[in-house]
């Protein structure tokens, strides 16, 4: 009888042992299914821009009557952008002249008239009450002046006319006066120069307009003319879903690629996050996150032109979950599926599975396997 029970406790002990001794999987191997914590890679779309930018106005309304650059090109600082012809501007700049000689004479009047009166009050010839007349119309001409200079201050840059030829002149100057009003023709264009040095770009278009600005076009003051661009480096500005916004932060590295610039790399970070969404014409809201490339290299500058289409790419950390390789799910229909080792029966058994979010290598897997299960890789 104990023989007996010998004899059946070892057949027991083979049987278990062949049961839970792993199969030889023929172009494949086993695995273990772990949770751990992975990187996704987020890939968007956008439009190479300048990193900075500022924007270039019309000083008047007017005509342009020349434009020595084209869109698209590399100016200097000082140099000559637009030239505009503004008959409204320059009957402006007449009324201003006009005015601060006046406002200089009844200022110089004032002075003169302080001057008498402090004589007089002092050796108490008037009262106090007009010396202090005397002295705050003194103060008020002062004013006066100083804002009638600041006004004509502001016609002179774009008529290329020197300060200190018009501050000086007075009432009396009656020729000089005269010759400041008449204006020859090309001192009456307004010149509008390029304050720094980039790319004179053309002004985003505003709905229903269909072309450029350029040469015999009708302008009104404070209209953009141009946007001067910084192309040392650039910001591409793309647009983030609702359900990934949250996954962008301030300080994140990117990866920028062009198919017009694909021999270059370039990296940079999100500088910006917008917390309003925009709506998707019945999609899904987007938010607009910008990225910059802060600096870019004399061959990449040579390359790299504003308007071209750019790849952005954005690693993102993502919550710990059972991930395994996307060789090891087939589909059939709409059902996803593995093989699974099932310790019981020593055999390999095809389980279904829920999928979650996918890498490029990877995907979660969210109901079907748990973790410590072994399924069958392929080679």
């Amino acid at each position: 009888m104990f023989f007996f029970k010998i004899v059946i406790g070892c057949l027991f002990v083979m049987f278990m042992q062949a049961c839970s001794r792993e199969p030889t999987i023929p172009h494949g191997h086993l695995s273990v299914v772990t949770r751990r914590a992975y990187t996704n890679t987020l890939f968007y779309t956008g439009i190479v821009q300048p990193v900075t930018t500022q924007v270039i106005v019309s000083p008047a309304d007017g005509v342009i009557m020349a434009m020595p650059f084209q869109f698209g090109e590399a100016v200097k600082s000082g140099q000559l952008l637009f030239v505009l012809s503004s008959s409204k501007f320059i009957s402006d700049y007449k009324a201003a002249l006009m005015q601060y000689i006046k406002a200089k004479n009844e200022f110089n009047m004032g002075k003169t008239q302080l001057s008498e009166a402090t004589f007089l009050h002092q050796n108490q010839l008037i009262s106090d009450d007009d010396y202090k007349s005397r002295q705050t119309n003194y103060y008020a001409g002062q004013l006066s002046l100083l804002q009638a200079k600041d006004a004509l201050s502001g016609f002179l840059h774009p008529l290329k006319i020197k300060e200190k030829a018009l501050f000086d002149l007075t009432i009396a100057d009656v020729d000089k006066i005269a010759q400041a009003l008449h204006l020859n023709n090309e001192a009456e264009n307004l010149q509008v120069m390029s304050f720094s040095a980039g790319v004179l770009l053309s002004p985003d278009k505003m709905e229903g307009e269909v072309k450029r600005i350029g040469k015999g076009d009708m302008v009104k003051q404070g209209d953009v003319l141009a946007v001067l661009g910084d192309m040392s480096g650039l910001s591409i500005k793309i647009k983030a879903n609702e359900l990934r916004v949250n996954q962008l932060k301030a300080g994140q590295k990117v990866k920028v690629t062009g198919i017009a610039f694909a021999e270059h790399v370039l990296y940079g970070k999100v500088k910006r996050v917008d917390q309003q969404g925009e709506s998707g014409n019945g999609g899904m809201p987007t938010f607009t996150v910008e990225v910059v490339v802060s600096r870019l290299s004399a061959a990449e500058q040579r390359d790299v032109h504003p308007g071209m289409s750019a790849k952005v790419e954005i690693d993102v950390d993502e919550a710990a979950a059972m991930m395994v390789p996307l060789a090891a799910v087939s589909e059939t229909g709409n059902e996803a599926s593995v093989q699974r080792f099932d310790p019981v029966s020593g055999k390999v058994i095809r389980v279904a599975i829920k999928t979650g979010k996918t890498t490029v290598n990877d995907v979660a897997i969210l109901s079907g396997l748990k973790e410590g299960d072994k399924i069958v890789i392929p080679d």
